[in-house]
């Protein structure tokens, strides 16, 4: 998992890709419900596991918040960036699941730029979907 700061760093050096070649990119934002406990850093531990071990070599995951993740996709159209966000929440509902808190769950929100926007532009789009 990379730290905030080379995530970032990722993100701008994946925008300038993007923008030079107009080769796809994507990001996926997570965010993870726990009650608040001793043992939510636990579950939280537990999913960013589970997104590492879904997100592909080449992916970017970092840990933005205290039950956020981001994760940048190059080479990936928003279709594809889609069922990837399926497929990690369906693993980390899995593993949530076996905690003893029924409240706990992960939600997942995508965006690529659109017509000639910057990843930062996704970002903030995937934010936005994720909060509404």
């Amino acid at each position: 998992m990379d730290p905030r700061t080379d995530w970032e760093r990722a993100l701008r050096h994946e925008d300038a890709r993007v923008a030079r070649y107009g080769r796809p990119a994507s990001v996926i934002v997570f965010d993870v419900q726990v009650a608040a406990s001793s043992t939510d850093d636990r579950h939280i531990g537990r999913v960013g596991a589970v997104i590492r071990a879904q997100a592909r070599e080449t992916d970017r995951v970092a840990r933005v918040g205290p039950t956020r993740f981001q994760l940048l996709l190059p080479e990936t159209d928003e279709r594809e960036a889609a069922a990837l966000a399926e497929r990690i929440t369906r693993a980390c509902r899995d593993v949530l699941s076996t905690g003893s808190d029924p409240t706990s769950g992960i939600r997942a929100a995508v965006a690529s730029p659109l017509g000639g926007g910057s990843l930062t532009d996704a970002l903030r789009l995937a934010r936005t979907r994720l909060d509404a």
